[in-house]
């Protein structure tokens, strides 16, 4: 966890210097002023929530295997908004201190969440040259060690589980951290991209780990609830390995007894969430 712990000390460091930024700039500013960088601030976290939260950009921002930690701004926004609005707060010390705790904690929380807790137990079984998931939350971690092993690097399940910081599911961030370390020093280097059908023809033949399944309110054919098993709003790690001369996608599934399976075209178009990641070489 030591990049996970240089991670927190490089976030909790830039976010003391906005507070004081914040303090500084608004020194002698009018309230008017004041409001104005308040809003500003607001709207930057908002751009931030919507467009970049979850966006590949960061990791070619900051392809680092704390990634999970350097690439969440929260707690930095809320640092500088509390440092914007510290002078404008009504009462005295105290009370402007618990309205700022408070705005840092939120901060604090969102940076702390996605790595706080345990990894499930899980063991190592392989089927047809898939990790498959030995827990209801490790499909991310199997695929992980799936994608490593096919390359001869040597990990299972419980291992990838651990370093991916799997909790209640994995981030892809917490995957991407995985998959950075078991890489170092090695010749091979991790990438994540965004794409549809055709992002996944450049990339063939795989595995590349995919992020699938069915958004929340999504209006499907009842086949893929009824009778395949998908449950809106819940993400699942599958593999690609490349377009069969049938028509259809081969694909690896380590929630499915034999690990590989056949998927239609029309299949990966429902269920792709246009996002992947795999190996490269450096």
């Amino acid at each position: 966890m030591t990049d996970i712990y240089s991670g927190l000390a490089i976030l909790v460091a830039i976010s003391i210097a906005l507070f004081f930024l914040g303090l500084r700039t608004t020194r002698s500013a009018t309230t008017k002023r004041v409001t104005f960088l308040a809003l500003a601030t607001v709207c930057a976290i908002g751009i931030y929530i919507v467009w970049l939260d979850d966006s590949v950009l960061l990791a070619r921002l900051l392809p680092f295997s704390n990634l999970i930690v350097l690439g969440n701004w929260f707690l930095p926004a809320c640092a500088l908004l509390a440092g914007t609005v510290w002078r404008k707060l009504p009462g005295g010390v105290m009370r402007r201190s618990v309205y700022t705790t408070i705005l840092l904690g939120v901060g604090v929380f969102a940076v702390v969440q996605p790595i706080w807790g345990s990894p499930p137990t899980c063991h190592d079984m392989w089927r047809n040259g898939v990790c498959m998931q030995t827990s209801k939350i490790s499909c991310s971690a199997a695929c992980a060690a799936t994608i490593l092993k096919a390359v001869g690097i040597e990990t299972n399940e419980q291992e990838m589980a651990e370093l991916c910081l799997t909790r209640n599911g994995t981030l892809w961030q917490g995957l991407y951290r995985g998959l950075k370390l078991k890489t170092a020093g090695t010749d091979w280097d991790v990438e994540v991209f965004a794409g549809g059908e055709t992002a996944l023809r450049d990339r063939e033949p795989g595995p590349v780990i995919l992020t699938v399944g069915i958004p929340r309110g999504a209006t499907v054919d009842p086949v893929y609830t009824e009778e395949y098993g998908w449950t809106p709003g819940e993400m699942h790690a599958a593999l690609f390995y490349r377009f069969a001369d049938n028509g259809n996608v081969d694909m690896g599934d380590p929630g499915i007894d034999d690990g590989r399976e056949q998927w239609s075209r029309e299949d990966l178009k429902v269920l792709y969430r246009r996002r992947g990641i795999r190996l490269v070489q450096r």
